[in-house]
C-alpha cells in the first residue's frame, strides 16, 4: 500500500485530487493539510508518507519552502509538486530544493497515479508543458565537453542517453521503450548515474547536469 500525504489550500481542489487518487489501486491517503506549516507538523507523525503531493502556492508557507524544510529532515521523502500554472521559475526552484516531480493539477487521474509510481522508482515526472520548458532552458545553455558540469564526463554514452530521456519527464518504462532495453536495465543505468554524479535521485542528476 502506497501512503500519500496531500497538501492543498483549496478544499475543492483537494477533493478533486482525492477523487483522482480513488481511481488507483494500492493508494491510501494518510492526511490532508492546508499549508506548508501544517504539512511539516503532519510529517512528524507516524507513519511517514511514501509520497507527498504538495501544492506550490499556499498561505503562511508555500510548497517550495515546505519542500526545502521537509527534505532537510527527511531526505528520502518523495515530494510531487502540483500547480495550476506552468511557471518555469517555480519549476526550477522546486527541483533545486528537492522535489521529485512537477505536475499541473489538471493532470488526468491515470497520469497522476503513474507519476506517483514513477517517483517511487526514481523518475522525475513533469507535465508536458513543463518538460518543454526544461528542454528549452537546456537548449539555451549548450555545453561543450570541456564545459560539462562536474562528473558529467564520467557517464557512458548510454547513461547520457538515459539522462536525456529522464530530463524529458520519461518514466523508467518509457525510457526502456525508447532505448529498447528492459526496466531493470534502465534502473541499473540510473544507479550508475547517481553513483558517478554523487546524487541520490533523478531530479538531483538533472539539476547537477544543468549546472544549477
Amino acid at each position: 500500500m502506497i501512503k500519500i500525504g496531500l497538501v492543498e489550500d483549496n478544499a475543492q481542489l483537494g477533493q478533486d485530487i482525492r477523487d483522482k487518487l480513488a481511481m488507483g489501486e494500492g493508494l491510501t491517503l494518510l492526511w490532508e493539510e492546508r499549508n506548508g506549516i501544517l504539512a511539516l507538523n503532519a510529517l512528524d507523525r507516524e507513519p511517514l508518507p511514501d509520497v507527498v503531493l504538495m501544492d506550490v502556492s499556499m498561505p503562511e508557507m508555500d510548497g517550495i519552502e515546505a519542500t526545502r524544510l521537509a527534505k532537510q529532515k527527511y531526505p528520502d521523502l518523495k515530494i510531487l509538486m502540483l500547480t495550476v500554472m506552468d511557471d518555469e521559475k517555480k519549476l526550477f526552484e522546486a527541483l533545486r530544493v528537492g522535489a521529485s516531480g512537477y505536475l499541473l493539477k489538471e493532470v488526468k487521474p491515470h497520469l497522476l497515479i503513474n507519476a506517483i509510481d514513477d517517483v517511487l522508482e526514481g523518475g522525475l515526472p513533469l507535465s508536458p508543458s513543463l518538460a518543454s520548458m526544461a528542454l528549452n532552458y537546456l537548449k539555451g545553455k549548450p555545453k561543450t565537453q570541456e564545459s560539462l558540469s562536474p562528473g558529467m564526463e564520467k557517464l557512458s554514452k548510454r547513461e547520457q542517453e538515459v539522462l536525456q530521456w529522464l530530463k524529458k519527464g520519461m518514466s523508467v518504462r518509457q525510457i526502456g521503450e525508447q532505448l529498447f532495453i528492459s526496466d531493470k536495465t534502465v534502473r541499473k543505468h540510473l544507479e550508475h548515474i547517481y553513483e558517478k554524479l554523487q546524487v541520490h535521485s533523478g531530479k538531483e542528476a538533472i539539476v547537477k547536469e544543468m549546472g544549477r
